[in-house]
């Protein structure tokens, strides 16, 4: 795993579990499941998508499919959360979001475009 994108990662959910500390456990299981989600990303099992959302790429185990769900879920709350709080609306955060994971990515992970297609970094 690459030392840099995890600390990177890790910062960039750091920031957003601050906006968002009223509900610590939301941010302690998205950190705890940060190291499989990486694997499954580096695997090339799953990718991210322009709504900030994860998605599974091709045909992998339940537990992939567990995990992504669950992500998914957090994910969801944050934004809405953090649109409550700023006023906003929680699909631009979303979309804020997808782009710093996309900026912060490590080569050979996936990403869905704009069009819909997959590309990798």
């Amino acid at each position: 795993m690459n030392f840099k994108y995890f600390i990177s990662l890790f910062v960039f959910l750091f920031l957003f579990s601050t906006a968002v500390s009223a509900d610590s456990n939301l941010t302690t299981r998205m950190k705890a499941r940060l190291p499989d989600v990486l694997v499954a990303k580096d695997s090339g099992f799953i990718g991210e998508d322009v709504n900030g959302m994860l998605v599974v790429r091709k045909k992998t185990t339940d537990k992939v499919e567990i995990l992504v769900a669950d992500e998914n879920k957090d994910r969801n709350t944050i934004f809405l959360l953090l649109a409550k709080k700023t006023g906003g609306d929680s699909d631009d955060v979303a979309k804020k979001f997808a782009k710093g994971i996309a900026s912060k990515a490590k080569k050979g992970h996936w990403f869905k475009n704009s069009s819909g297609n997959w590309v990798t970094k």
